[in-house]
């Protein structure tokens, strides 16, 4: 049996290829038989560098430069390799959480307000210092609401205030932005194609905008919230009087704290769904084609997972072509109606890995022990349902499996179906 393992990571766990090598190591305890392809993958948040790096046979290069806050850190950007098409426009991949990331600062070190994208557009500039000539930038995961004017600013752009001085970083200054000064910004820095990853669809501003929606995570209180949202809209006006362009509204442009606005408002820059544009470069179709089943996870298969996450977007895809996939997840939700979502996605079941009760550092600490006890379990199911199916050949095995309630003492009822090989004696 050929088996796709094609992960994200687990939130503060495991990254994508941890978690893809603990299925592999499972997948050979419960059938040393089985063939196992590994896809690590993101939906454009933490992980995509090293995702598209691995899948396409890429580099990656370390940058000093500094987090949301200001402190000195090394991040990394990575080229994509040789063995695709988009080789030829050396395409360099810069996600925002590795320099400007939530991750990167304590709760206690969070400034909702001063936090920028400084740090990462010290990576994009790296990189096209490096010869890149196309930038895929994934946004998700990031500490800062500043509109993505801590980038620009790197790459020559200004923010100026009524007295034509620069404002400092961070959104909480936005609402002092007077006017955007690009006499500084190089005509190839301007022209470079730059493709945002991006799995969300808020608006720049408003209830559903970056501010609202996202800042309170990010350490802001109401007021700051409110200081934030006042301030993108400000940036939004800002832009319109620059070039014109008008992107308060657009769908997506309130993506990391505002970071989707202002790349669309002040560079050429297009957006695609994060998983679609990471199954593309990473040659997702063609490894559905080699599998007979998919096994993919997130840290929780919850009511987002079927929209625009790695589970649901590699089911896609594979049920496109009939394959059937299974999800895992740190937890997993037994809500009926997203059960449902995720079967339309071409998920026929998932798994919880947690053991049994466990504090929550506890099972953090054995996610990949976990992954791998349970895709161990997973792949006997497999291979005692794969014997019996004495007809069929797994490439034309289809199986179906009842979603279980996520814990140890979970079972799972499977049942198989196949027609008969075309060659098979009547």
């Amino acid at each position: 049996m050929r088996i796709l393992l094609a992960p994200d990571s687990f939130k503060e766990a495991a990254s994508a290829e941890a978690i893809a090598q603990a299925m592999a190591r499972g997948i050979k305890r419960g059938d040393p038989q089985a063939e196992c392809r590994l896809l690590p993958l993101s939906d454009g948040g933490e992980g995509l560098t090293h995702a598209l790096v691995h899948a396409t046979g890429g580099t990656l290069h370390d940058v000093e430069t500094v987090d949301a806050v200001g402190r000195p850190i090394i991040a990394q950007f990575g080229f994509l390799g040789n063995n695709h098409a988009s080789c030829i426009l050396h395409t360099a991949v810069v996600e925002l959480a590795s320099a400007s990331g939530l991750e990167r600062v304590s709760p206690a070190d969070r400034n909702a307000l001063a936090a920028s994208t400084f740090g990462t557009g010290l990576l994009i500039r790296a990189a096209i210092d490096a010869g890149a000539n196309r930038i895929v930038l994934g946004l998700g995961g990031s500490a800062t609401t500043d509109g993505g004017t801590g980038l620009a600013r790197v790459l020559g752009f200004r923010f100026l205030d009524t007295a034509g001085h620069d404002i400092p970083l961070g959104g909480g200054s936005l609402v002092d932005l007077e006017r955007i000064d690009d006499s500084e910004v190089p005509d190839f820095v301007k022209n470079v194609p730059i493709v945002l990853a991006c799995d969300v669809t808020n608006p720049l501003t408003g209830p559903e905008g970056a501010a609202h929606v996202f800042a309170p995570q990010k350490g802001a209180n109401t007021a700051q919230v409110e200081l934030l949202d006042q301030g993108l809209a400000n940036l939004a006006h800002a832009i319109m009087q620059y070039n014109g362009r008008d992107i308060e509204r657009i769908p997506g442009t309130g993506a990391a704290g505002g970071t989707g606005g202002g790349m669309l408002g002040l560079f050429n820059t297009t957006v695609r769904p994060g998983i679609e544009l990471v199954l593309d470069l990473a040659h997702g179709r063609e490894a559905c084609a080699w599998a007979d089943v998919i096994i993919t996870g997130e840290g929780s298969i919850d009511s987002q997972t079927p929209y625009g996450k790695v589970p649901s977007g590699i089911a896609k895809l594979a049920q496109s072509q009939g394959k059937p996939t299974i999800a895992i997840g740190g937890t997993v939700t037994r809500d009926l109606h997203t059960i449902e979502a995720l079967n339309e996605t071409g998920i026929v079941a998932t798994f919880g890995i947690a053991p049994g009760p466990a504090d929550l550092a506890t099972l953090i600490a054995n996610t990949e022990r976990n992954v791998e006890i349970t895709c161990a379990a997973i792949a006997g199911t497999l291979r005692v349902t794969s014997a019996t199916a004495v007809t069929c050949s797994y490439s034309t095995l289809r199986i179906s499996m009842i979603n279980t309630v996520p814990s140890s003492t979970a079972t799972t009822a499977m049942a198989h179906s196949c027609e008969p090989p075309t060659d098979a004696v009547p």
